[in-house]
């Protein structure tokens, strides 16, 4: 009894220790759990495992494969079985039948090859669409997480310009009070503070909204708190993109190519319909019984039919509209065929030239940073001299954040474009950034 207790106290001692333990890391973080911090890979991780269009892409899939799976289902024999009793009127007592009675049946037509095979198509086409929705979220997960990351920087960007001209109102509120500095100039500063803070709250209310959309994209709460861990810097730092010896996998080109099978497959059902024969084939085991006969007599037997249709004969008949209307329908999709190999072309070349132009723009704005820069320091070295005013000043520091934030932009937007290029392409997402992402 005492080695019992002895035990029970030791559980004790070591569920309080973890206890308190856990509380105290608790209130280290705040009472809140820390953020989940995210590399875009892991966020695509996660939208792949939790996203709800994927997870309906999948319901469908599934759905095709059965069909596939059971496509031979009409040459699955049909089985009856039934029996029964019959008496007169006259003579009830005596007078009866009865019967008990199998059968069965199986019908062969020309349509069980086209069927069994339009199920695999449409299986393959699945395939193809689950892909295709795997890619989309994807593709809105790398994009999201990048506008995110340029959000992030233009709300650091914010906050540091109104800390900027916070201090800057104070400074010369001071130097007004020593006579140094006119109140315009404070005036100025102090218009300068106050209207920069509703373009930071209205930065920092678009961030959350998309943060939320993109923690649906997720699959996470909303309540979760998430940490991005990347940056745009190193978009910024792409010279050049090549797509020489990569060749494009376009979904939507195979999903098209896998409607022309599944069209092709179409007519030749339509055909089997409007020409081919079916065989019908039956047997049936029927013992009677009457109140006159020593045993059972059966009167079940075996048929056998063949019936050939003559409608496709007719030019006027549906079967012969459904030909022709299968026709038409393979003829189109050859042509969106040719069509989107052009378009498929025409982008790809686009993208490139559009890439080729961000890049080119990036170096302009790197320069222009660091223009501004220098600028914004000799201002405010100048200022401090009493050299230059309050509004020149400003000027330099609105160029300056000006000039950063658009550098963000346009890192953000090559990143986009190269999403973009990609998925045109059909190549994995990230073959065009040289591993930078990891």
């Amino acid at each position: 009894m005492t080695k019992r207790r002895a035990a029970a106290a030791v559980v004790l001692a070591l569920a309080l220790s973890l206890s308190l333990h856990s509380q105290e890391k608790s209130a280290q973080n705040g009472g809140q759990e820390p953020p989940l911090s995210l590399t875009i890979q892991d966020a695509v991780d996660l939208a792949l495992k939790n996203n709800v269009q994927i997870k309906q892409s999948k319901i469908q899939l599934d759905a095709a494969k059965r069909n596939k799976n059971t496509s031979w289902n009409s040459v699955s024999p049909s089985l009856t079985a039934s029996g029964g009793i019959s008496k007169s009127n006259k003579n009830f007592a005596e007078n009866y039948t009865a019967y008990v009675q199998g059968g069965v049946s199986v019908t062969l037509s020309t349509n069980l090859y086209t069927n069994i095979k339009d199920a695999a198509l449409k299986y393959q086409a699945g395939e193809i669409n689950y892909e295709a929705a795997c890619r989309s979220v994807e593709l809105n997960v790398r994009t999201a997480f990048y506008n995110l990351l340029y959000q992030t920087d233009n709300i650091a960007l914010k906050k540091s310009s109104v800390e900027t001209a916070r201090q800057s109102y104070e400074t010369n509120r001071r130097k007004y009070g020593q006579g140094v500095i006119s109140q315009l100039d404070v005036l100025s500063s102090q218009v300068n503070y106050e209207t920069q803070i509703p373009n930071l709250q209205s930065a920092e209310i678009s961030y959350q909204n998309d943060l939320a959309a993109f923690k649906q994209i997720l699959g996470l709460d909303q309540e979760a708190q998430v940490s991005l861990n990347g940056s745009l810097d190193q978009i910024a730092k792409i010279k050049s993109i090549s797509i020489e010896g990569i060749e494009a996998q376009s979904l939507e080109l195979a999903a098209l190519q896998k409607k022309l099978e599944i069209a092709r497959n179409s007519l030749l059902t339509s055909r089997f319909s409007a020409y081919g024969p079916s065989i019908n084939a039956g047997w049936t085991y029927k013992p009677t019984w009457t109140n006159n006969s020593n045993g059972a007599n059966d009167t079940g037997g075996l048929s056998l039919s063949v019936t050939i249709p003559l409608d496709g004969f007719l030019p006027w008949s549906a079967k012969a509209n459904n030909i022709a209307s299968a026709k038409d329908t393979i003829a189109d999709y050859e042509l969106q065929i040719a069509d989107k190999k052009t378009s498929l072309k025409v982008n790809a070349q686009s993208g490139v030239k559009k890439i080729e132009q961000l890049i080119s723009s990036i170096k302009t704005l790197e320069s222009s940073v660091t223009l501004a820069e220098q600028s914004h320091k000799m201002t405010q070295e100048a200022y401090n001299r009493g050299s230059r005013n309050w509004t020149e000043l400003l000027t330099a520091r609105n160029s300056l954040e000006q000039a950063r934030l658009n550098l963000k932009q346009q890192a953000f937007n090559l990143a986009s474009s190269i999403l973009t290029l990609e998925n045109t392409l059909g190549v994995p997402f990230g073959t065009l950034l040289g591993g930078i992402e990891k």
